[in-house]
Parts: C-alpha cells; structure tokens; sequence
C-alpha cells in the first residue's frame, strides 16, 4: 500500500476501547454471558472465542494478543485450566513470573513458554510478583482473585509500569459490582464474589485515535468524537504532547479536536503508555528541533520489539536521529522527512506510525504488511481515506 497525507480535514468516530473490552467481556463471561464476538477489532474477537472454549477440551489460540494470554492464564483456572497457543511473536512476550506466582498459588503449569497448559484450582492468599514487567499480570490477577473461595492480597514489589490500565481494570470490577481496596503497594481482595452482566458498550480507544489525532496536528484538522477526556487509558497523554509541541487542541465533551499549528520538539516517556511512542516518534519528524522518548524498556515487549522497530522505521524513510541509549531516542525533527519504503514489522502500531510519517514525507510512503491495523482497528485505512488520505494500490 502506498499513501500520501496532505490536506487532512475530518470527524471520525473512535472505535471501542480495546482494553476496556478485553476487561468487561471476560468479567460478563464470569457472569454468565456468553457473547458473540461480531464486528470487534482482532484482538477482542481472539479474547472472546477463547473464552467460549473454557471448560473444554480445545486450546485457547491467543494469536498475538498478549492481553488475552495474560489475562486468561489465571482466570482458566476458575474453570479447571487450560491448554494455550500463540503466534511466534507472541511466543517471544515473557509470562514466566505470572506462571510462577500461578504455581505458588495451586496451579499444575506445563511448559514455561507456549505451548503450555495450566490446571488445578487456585488458592487464595497472599499474591507478590515484581512491577517491571507488565502490568497485565496484575490485571489478569485482579480479574481472578475475587472469584475464588477465600481473601487475597495482591502486592507488587517492584514498581509497576502502565499503572493506568491496572486503574482501568479496578475501574471495571467497580462497575460490574466487584469490590477491591487499594493499598499502598497493591490490593486487598475479598473472596467469593460475583460480578453482575453488563452490555458490551464501553468508551472509545485513545490508543487508535492517537495517530488520527496527530495527523491533525500535522497536516490540517481532525476531530475524533466518543473519546473521554477523563479517561484511565493512559493513551490519553496524548493530548498532553501535542499541546506541548504547539499543535491547536479543542475539548467539547466527547469531541477532541486537533489542528495544525508550529510544531515544536517535545519530550515523551513510554514507562505508563508504551503504545504510543511509535505514533510520538512519528509526530516528532513534523516538529523542529530535538524531541527525545525515553523510558522505552517496555517497547522490547510488544507484537514487535518496537524500540528496534522504530529505529529501523525512521531510517527507512530518511529520518535524522540517534539513539542515545537502549531506551532513548533523539529525533532531530526539520519539519519533512524524505518517505520511501516503512521498514515496519507486520505490528498494528508501527503500521500506523508509518501513516502519520506520510503526513509529513516529501514523497509518498509505501508500507508493507498495512492489513495488521485489524488487530485494534479494523477500518483505520478507510478513516485514513474519509479525513482525505490517499491510498494506491502496490
């Protein structure tokens, strides 16, 4: 696919939260409910179709959803356990403290990477892993331990990154009637709880809206409605660069609204919201002046190892940077890069880096692989096209 971004002007709708569905379809599943998974992003659909394999014999395929393994691990075990299978890529995710702690705790774990499977029943008690790697671990805890027939405690004992979408998850118990109190490094969680079926609507996705929003900001004005300003997904930041960067922001209720303006360096860390730095590398091409990302440790654990992705990415398309470390990254931005071929992995979030670049190349970009948006947003290319983005055919 080759596509050009030139004179961008558009309303779109965002999708649904991805992680917010992940969270409320396995709490309805504990529930009772046993939902369709139609017309969701890949990722939502591979999380529900393995939760209507539960208490059987078939082996819940994750495919490269992370979240769907993570979460599920444990909360198989309320159902006897299970067998699983990934993609390669996610073969590559680490999960080996979250088996660990299930092993503590009752759990028979066969295998250390995939494929494995987990059996038995879990016990309640006392729950402690360390922070640093994923705050999934604690979701897919979290979305367990109150199910079972006794009290727990949940601590992390180092610090935790992404702490928003463990907020996100508490969020979600809360609505659902779950009860957990916080403490200081973790929870205390009662046992023998039930939570209550609620419809699948939940609020839109800051992750996938994040790059339209910086195409506006980049090359005209795009407003992105059902996105709430108040928001736990810690995606939400992005309204914090680009009012740094000097973009032109509006909030009206729901609506967000981004317009061009003089683009100024900006810095981003990625420990909370490591989703958007391919996006925030992108963006930092269109701006003048040196804008740095830091704290890009987590990156080296998604669908790709984004932190070399995204150095590979910049160099195809004629962009000046430098690595400064093995988690920071320099960008000197001049406002255009050169385009050409995105050197980008079949990862939903590069491909779409690669898009908001082209609002800012001197020639079209060509970006293999483009059909990977469907993993959080199935339509991007044609939203891509309804704001005015071209599109051509390889």
């Amino acid at each position: 696919m080759i596509v050009r971004a030139e004179h961008l002007h558009g309303i779109l709708d965002a999708v649904p939260s991805k992680s917010a569905l992940h969270r409320r379809w396995i709490l309805n599943h504990i529930a009772g409910a046993s939902d369709a998974p139609q017309g969701f992003c890949d990722d939502v659909r591979v999380t529900a179709e393995c939760l209507q394999k539960l208490g059987t014999k078939d082996v819940l395929d994750c495919g490269e959803c992370g979240a769907a393994l993570r979460f599920l691990l444990p909360v198989s075990l309320l159902y006897g356990g299970a067998s699983f299978s990934g993609s390669d890529s996610l073969k590559a995710r680490p999960i080996e403290p979250l088996l660990n702690v299930l092993k503590e705790h009752g759990a028979q774990v066969d295998g250390a990477q995939l494929p494995l499977s987990v059996r038995g029943a879990l016990r309640p008690g006392d729950y402690r892993l360390g922070g640093g790697i994923s705050s999934q671990f604690f979701s897919g805890l979290l979305l367990t331990l109150p199910f079972l027939s006794g009290d727990s405690t949940l601590t992390w004992t180092t610090p935790i990154g992404s702490l928003g979408y463990l907020r996100m998850t508490e969020a979600m118990l809360k609505e659902h009637g779950v009860s957990v109190e916080r403490t200081e490094h973790g929870y205390r969680i009662p046992g023998n709880q039930r939570p209550k079926r609620l419809p699948l609507s939940v609020e839109g996705d800051w992750s996938c809206a994040a790059p339209m929003l910086l195409l506006g900001a980049i090359a005209g004005s795009v407003t992105v409605r059902r996105l709430s300003p108040t928001s736990l997904q810690p995606d939400r930041k992005v309204l914090d660069i680009l009012r740094q960067c000097g973009a032109l922001v509006r909030v009206q209720g729901d609506e967000i609204t981004v317009m061009k303006g003089r683009l100024m360096q900006f810095k981003c860390g990625g420990a909370d919201a490591p989703d958007l730095i391919p996006a925030a590398a992108a963006l930092a091409c269109a701006c003048e002046g040196d804008s740095v990302l830091y704290k890009l440790e987590r990156l080296r654990y998604k669908e790709s190892d984004r932190f070399a992705a995204i150095l590979k990415l910049l160099r195809s398309v004629g962009a000046d940077f430098e690595p400064e470390s093995d988690s920071t990254i320099v960008i000197h931005g001049s406002g255009s890069i050169a385009g050409g071929t995105a050197d980008v992995p079949g990862d939903h979030r590069m491909v779409m880096a690669a898009a908001v670049l082209s609002a800012c190349s001197a020639a079209p970009i060509r970006i293999p692989h483009a059909d990977s948006v469907t993993k959080s947003y199935p339509h991007f290319w044609d939203d891509f096209q309804r704001i005015g983005g071209h599109i051509d055919a390889i």
